[in-house]
């Protein structure tokens, strides 16, 4: 039976200066986002229309009927991995969306700053991750800030872009998560299908708006170090590394958050080898800070 949800107030961006919307009610339900809508394309390495790609559905929705399903397969997560593309290279934008987790499962979703998805150490701005509790650690390449969303609750997700000032800033429901410097363009959204070891990832999407932004960001530091990077990813196990200020513990984890290897390197160590199965993890500083997906290929 079809659950409807009544509508959240947005904390968006001004809709008349709109760049882009995308409410999903044009679409029928099941129909795999990547195939109607331009806007969309799987990961790189999928195809649309296949497990990779995300349906339409009427399960839930924040207005309307329909909103976009984002749903492992295991509770280690994927295949379904989608890209929804911004393409902005300057400029301030805000883009805001709804989004729905039930209860007993788990969300992730992160900020591509690279036009490839994954190709190089500007590629992941932010990655947000909720747990089975609401709980979120969603971080920037400078620092990671605790939070909490609703579960079985529409919550508003706004992320404001200042290209020309290298910041942006994140908020859910009209809540400040942080503030940070700002490497690489506006790309693109991964909204990935990340489970966290003991449940299945699952999250709805509805009420997408881009919309240039007159918010001013201010307070960060001019001058930042820069953060912790690896490419290319996917990998067969060779990794560049950007970031390698003082000499330290990198660390794979498997989706679980058990740990699978373990490498030290050296100030400014440019590149390594990871001697490790197939498979999807999470590779960074033995800290916890800047952990990032990577996917390994043989």
């Amino acid at each position: 039976m079809k659950k409807l949800v009544l509508p959240v107030a947005l904390f968006a961006a001004t809709t008349s200066f709109a760049q882009f919307e995308e409410g999903f009610e044009s679409y029928a339900v099941d129909d795999f986002i990547c195939v109607v809508s331009e806007q969309f394309e799987p990961w790189p390495g999928g195809s649309p229309g296949s497990d990779w790609d995300a349906q339409i559905t009427d399960e839930y929705a924040s207005e309307g009927v329909n909103s976009l399903k984002i749903e492992a397969q295991s509770v280690q997560g994927g295949p379904m991995d989608v890209i929804m593309n911004v393409d902005k290279t300057e400029g301030n934008w805000s883009l805001d969306w709804d989004m729905y987790v039930p209860d007993g499962n788990s969300a992730y979703f992160n900020v591509q700053g690279t036009d490839v998805p994954g190709a190089g150490t500007d590629s992941w701005q932010c990655n947000f991750f909720a747990t089975t509790t609401g709980d979120v650690e969603a971080n920037g390449p400078w620092g990671m800030a605790p939070s909490a969303v609703p579960l079985s609750e529409w919550f508003n997700v706004r992320f404001v872009v200042d290209l020309d000032q290298d910041l942006f800033k994140m908020w859910i429901d009209g809540d400040e998560v942080f503030q940070a410097a700002y490497a690489g363009d506006f790309s693109s959204i991964n909204f990935y299908a990340l489970g966290d070891g003991q449940t299945i990832g699952l999250y709805y999407v509805d009420n997408v708006t881009l919309a240039e932004s007159d918010v001013d960001l201010v307070g960060v530091d001019d001058v930042v170090a820069e953060p912790f990077g690896f490419s290319p990813n996917p990998s067969d196990g060779q990794i560049n590394l950007s970031g390698i200020l003082e000499a330290q513990q990198l660390v794979v984890l498997d989706l679980m958050g058990r740990e699978v290897s373990r490498v030290a390197v050296e100030v400014a160590q440019q590149s390594l080898t990871l001697d490790i199965p197939e498979g999807v993890y999470l590779f960074g500083p033995e800290s916890g800070q800047g952990l990032r997906k990577l996917v390994v290929r043989h």
